[in-house]
């Protein structure tokens, strides 16, 4: 019974040392705080590591597969990404005035 506990003991402290380790490289792959994202002949300012803590760091919500650029991004995207989310959060441009500036 007492091996049982201590080899018990064992697996959830690796356990608990393993997920760490992998939280802690996750922590430190964030990319750029601040991107200059361009959308057409207009560069903006967009908040990556805000947007990254708003998203609890769930990088699929925005990118597909893998890390860095934004796939096909431009207008349709950014419809199709920014806008739900800055809708269902009640924070960021939701109108055409809000990105499309005359």
């Amino acid at each position: 019974m007492i091996r049982f506990f201590r080899i018990s003991l064992f697996v959830a402290g690796l356990s608990l040392f393993s997920s760490s380790l992998l939280f802690a490289a996750a922590a430190e792959d964030k990319g750029p705080s601040v991107i200059d994202m361009k959308m057409g002949k207009k560069t903006f300012k967009f908040t990556h590591h805000k947007h990254q803590q708003l998203t609890n760091n769930q990088c699929w919500e925005c990118h597909d597969k893998k890390k860095g650029k934004i796939d096909g991004w431009g207008e349709a995207t950014a419809h199709k990404l920014c806008i739900p989310c800055h809708d269902l959060n009640e924070k960021g441009p939701v109108a055409c005035k809000g990105c499309h500036k005359k």
